[in-house]
């Protein structure tokens, strides 16, 4: 069973820079409601975004907008399996790639099976910082910071253990839709890890 709360004052869901975004989510595997997965589950996630100067017309697209802004996100996850039964891996939490953790690759922040591959956790914190700003006719530059972790089991959970990464991104502006492109790398990458990604995508990271 799953309960949700949503709360959207964004101007633009895929680029925003006005408004802000609040959901919460509960989900619930009881063997009283029929299920054989018996856990809790919450997934929450806040985004801000907060814009400077006034709004101008950006050329080729012929929209006015704010081009100037902060964009800041906090996501939360937390899972328990109940009755001594585990999480199973489809409902456990994976962070890092274009839209969490840049500078890690697709999943791969957190705990790692014997061949590298992601095998999620039963905790997930992330935060976002952006600053977005013009460059050139229909060119916006980011400059950011993310910080965030996967914990493999909930009483492994310390919101001050933390993987970080930085970087740079171009944003290219159509008349319908902004293409991304983000080069994130590693604060104090591990040995035989990347140092850096990047990513491609269509509209904001967040």
């Amino acid at each position: 069973m799953t309960s949700s709360f949503i709360r959207d004052t964004r101007n633009d869901p895929l680029d925003a820079s006005n408004g802000r975004f609040t959901s919460h989510a509960f989900e619930w595997g009881l063997s009283s409601l029929g299920s054989q997965l018996r856990y809790v589950k919450y997934f929450g996630q806040y985004f801000a975004y907060l814009p400077f100067g006034e709004p101008t017309v950006v050329p080729w697209v012929h929209t006015t907008r704010n081009r100037l802004v902060l964009a800041m996100g906090a996501r939360i996850g937390l899972a328990s399996g109940l009755g001594g039964q585990e999480v199973i891996p489809s409902e456990r939490f994976l962070a890092g790639g274009g839209t969490t953790v840049r500078g890690f690759g697709q999943d791969t922040l957190g705990p790692l099976d014997a061949f590298g591959a992601p095998i999620g956790g039963n905790a997930m914190l992330v935060f976002n910082t952006e600053l977005r700003f013009p460059l050139y006719k229909f060119f916006d530059g980011v400059a950011f910071v993310d910080a965030g972790n996967v914990y493999r089991h909930l009483g492994d959970f310390t919101p001050f253990d933390l993987r970080a990464s930085y970087g740079v991104g171009l944003r290219i502006r159509t008349p319908y839709i902004v293409l991304r492109l983000d080069y994130g790398l590693k604060f104090r990458p591990r040995p035989g890890e990347s140092p850096n990604k990047f990513f491609g995508s269509i509209g904001q990271a967040f």
